[in-house]
């Protein structure tokens, strides 16, 4: 992603004079000290955004004009070569490897290092998974099906989240080195720029088209980034040798290109649906930086080729490789954001990418081997390596033994009680046809539903406790954030953007069509009902929006399903969300294992396995349930908070073992613990006729 020209010796003469290098005898390109100035600001970008300073809140911008700039100048050096007589495709991708795959390959043992040492067995299991992915140049596809979205709480300490990029740069190089031969073997120049420039256009819309659809992941896609880097092969196919501008636009554009880059970074929440009309400003306004009009002299390439920058520019491979395992496992050793901490984090990035540059970058820019050796070393056996090593991985549990035998112990207490089918009925089937979903008593006909959301399904092993005792079997379905309620629409909620909920609203229905043709004992619905109150709720897209309206329309929605319940026979259950997860509290209370019992780490990891309590229900909430329990006898109330909290403090482990997994659903041995514990204090709901 964050490519050199292909001179060899622009780096060690970037420092001395910053004068133009000549072109190589077949594929460099003249030195252009203003594009290495160009990737400084944008390496900086990145590097503050991911740093958390708020001086530039969307400075995740930087990715895309690396993108520009690497469309930009791959297909100048694949053109370059082809009007020379001397491109191969061989010679093409062993350059690409020896530029990139080296510095890759040290990341990915060094983390791979760090996640041995530092990393809890399941962390680092999706470790090994994530860069087996990274070597199979796919982690783009691999993040956007693990993560929630781009920069949310769960990527923090994902140590390869960064490579999703150079994913998509090695998927770019598969396509375009064979596109650009075809078109000039076959097509006249006007031609070639015709398709080029309908290719760009089309892309962009469809990348505008999946940011609208998929928001939360479109970031991730390939095929919403073609049109970045496409732009930047525009910057080529239409330069202006025979169109030059006069200093007075060259100036202009570039102050207007400049300042449309600074302007995109100082946004702030435009990170969902993300690449949109935005990246489209900060692409076009990258490679009007990079097209050949005069540019390249204007007042703005001088700022650019500003020796610190040009120097940032040309480390900005390696800085970009290196900063985010810094700020990864920081975070997973659970160190907060502090002067310290960003001090640290911008020595260690610094000292880091310099000796990557000086030790590897450097030394291996040039290939060493023909391109089938280059592929098998470089390429082949580290893909094969870490597939096989994940493979281990996995059947070895992750080696919880790496952490001690207090480790091992609660690790094999978590894996025995995860039901093996649980998370394959969130999101999966809503007809009832995946026997895989019921639970409970094994040889009983199911006479419990249980639906809701991602909570719901937490409740699992809460629930099949309760139904075993009952000799009751369960069906489970659940839908990522999604309120089971009948008849409405969450509109620009969760995973949509500017539209309702319509997965939710139709795998909802065909629950209630099961609770209407089943004849259920107990209907049981789980949610983070509290989330709710805010949402924006709506019976079509053209209906009215406000909080009083949607505060309406739910309390139909649930006297609706309430109704439809009862009218079915069933007595209802609702279960409430136990107390939210306190911030860092599983980094806390793990730190005594991933520290091993260093620097305070057991004092702190006692102290935080009970919290205080602070009353965050939503009052609108809580007077509906009192007003439904009264409408409705015979409606049950579950909190889990009965179980887990006092007056004044709330547990936050369950014999020892943590309640919480990743953003704060229970764990199964919580899940099963409450059952346990509920039936002791409470009796079993499920055997009550109500």
């Amino acid at each position: 992603m964050l490519e050199n020209t292909e001179v060899s010796a622009v780096a060690d003469r970037i420092k001395s004079n910053n004068k133009q290098i000549p072109a190589a005898a077949n594929t460099s390109l003249a030195y252009r000290s203003d594009i290495d100035g160009l990737r400084g600001i944008a390496v900086l970008l990145v590097l503050i955004f991911h740093g958390g300073l708020s001086l530039f809140p969307s400075g995740f911008i930087g990715v895309d004009i690396f993108f520009v700039i690497s469309g930009y100048l791959t297909t100048s050096i694949i053109l370059k070569s082809i009007e020379r007589g001397s491109f191969s495709f061989a010679g093409f991708y062993a350059r690409r490897i020896w530029r990139l795959q080296p510095a890759m390959i040290a990341l990915m043992w060094v983390t791979l290092a760090l996640a041995a040492f530092f990393y809890l067995p399941n962390d680092f299991i999706q470790f090994l998974k994530s860069e087996r992915y990274t070597s199979l140049l796919i982690s783009n596809q691999y993040f956007e099906r693990t993560t929630t979205a781009y920069a949310a709480d769960d990527t923090s300490s994902l140590l390869l989240l960064h490579t999703w990029s150079l994913a998509i740069e090695w998927q770019w190089y598969l396509v375009l080195p064979l596109g650009v031969w075809l078109l000039r073997r076959y097509c006249t120049e006007s031609v070639f720029k015709a398709v080029v420039l309908g290719l760009t256009i089309g892309a962009a819309a469809l990348s505008l088209y999946l940011s609208s659809k998929f928001p939360d992941k479109s970031y991730y896609f390939f095929t919403s980034r073609i049109f970045e880097l496409l732009i930047g092969s525009c910057a080529v196919v239409f330069n202006a040798d025979k169109v030059k501008l006069n200093s007075t636009w060259t100036n202009i554009l570039g102050a207007v290109s400049v300042f449309a880059l600074f302007y995109c970074a100082t946004r702030e929440n435009i990170l969902m649906g993300f690449p949109d009309y935005h990246a489209v400003v900060v692409c076009l306004a990258t490679a009007l930086l990079l097209w050949r009009s005069g540019s390249e002299r204007s007042i703005t390439a001088r700022v650019l080729s500003f020796p610190p920058l040009v120097t940032v520019g040309t480390l900005s491979y390696s800085l970009y490789i290196w900063h985010w395992p810094v700020l990864a496992t920081a975070s997973y050793l659970g160190f907060k954001h502090s002067t310290e901490l960003t001090v640290a984090y911008w020595v260690s990035t610094f000292v880091l990418a310099a000796l990557s540059y000086v030790t590897i970058e450097r030394k291996f820019r040039k290939p060493k081997w023909g391109f089938p050796m280059t592929l098998a070393v470089l390429m082949v056996l580290p893909a094969i390596a870490l597939s096989a090593l994940y493979s281990v991985s996995v059947a070895k549990g992750g080696w919880p033994q790496r952490f001690g035998a207090d480790m091992s112990q609660v690790f094999d207490r978590l894996k025995a009680t995860t039901p093996p089918t649980r998370e394959d009925c969130l999101g999966g089937a809503s007809d009832g046809s995946d026997k895989r979903c019921i639970f409970g008593a094994p040889d009983a006909q199911v006479g419990a539903f249980l639906m809701g959301d991602s909570f719901s399904n937490q409740y699992w092993g809460f629930v099949d406790t309760l139904a075993k005792d009952a000799n009751l079997s369960v069906l489970a379905q659940s839908e990522s954030a999604c309120l089971a309620l009948p008849g409405i629409y969450l509109y620009d909620w969760s995973k949509t953007k500017g539209t309702v909920y319509k997965k939710c609203h139709d795998k909802v229905a065909n629950y209630y069509e099961l609770i209407k043709n089943n004849h259920y004992r107990y209907v049981l619905i789980g949610q983070i009902w509290d989330s709710y109150a805010d949402a924006e709720i709506v019976t079509s897209l053209d209906d009215p929006r406000s909080v009083e309206l949607s505060h309406q329309r739910f309390e139909v929605a649930i006297r609706e399903a309430l109704d439809i319940i009862k009218a079915s026979g069933a007595a209802p259950i609702f279960i409430k969300a136990m107390y939210g997860m306190p911030a860092g509290v599983n980094e806390c209370l793990l730190q005594r294992y991933v520290l091993r019992g260093q620097l305070g780490s057991l004092e702190r990891s006692e102290s935080c396995q009970r919290v205080p309590r602070v009353d965050s229900e939503n009052p609108w909430m809580n007077s509906v349930f009192a007003q439904l329990q009264v409408e409705y006898p015979n409606l049950l109330l579950i909190d889990p908070k009965d179980l887990q909290c006092d007056s004044d403090t709330c547990a936050t482990t369950a014999n020892g073992i943590p309640l919480y997994r990743d953003i704060g659903h229970m764990t199964d041995y919580a899940a099963y613990t409450f059952g346990e514990t509920y039936l002791q204090r409470f009796g079993n709901p499920l055997k009550v006729s109500r």
